[in-house]
C-alpha cells in the first residue's frame, strides 16, 4: 500500500532527525564540561584531517 509506504519513511525520517538532534545537544555545554564538544574538531595531522581525540588525550577534570 502507498500510504503504509509512506508512513514508514516518514517514521523512518523522524527518527534519524531524533538521533541527530539528540547528538546535537550533546554538545550545548551546560553546567558540566562535557568531552562531545571536540568530537567534530579535526586537526592536520601529516596532511590527514583526523579526529582531535586520535591525535589528543582528553579528559574532564573532576568539579571541585
Amino acid at each position: 500500500m502507498e500510504g503504509e509506504k509512506t508512513f514508514a519513511e516518514a517514521i523512518a525520517k523522524m527518527e534519524k532527525s531524533l538521533s541527530s538532534l539528540k547528538a546535537d545537544f550533546n554538545k550545548v555545554r551546560t553546567g558540566r564540561a562535557s568531552l562531545a564538544l571536540f568530537d567534530d574538531i579535526r586537526v592536520d595531522y601529516y596532511g590527514t584531517p583526523t579526529p582531535l581525540s586520535q591525535v589528543a588525550t582528553l579528559s574532564v577534570p573532576e568539579p571541585g
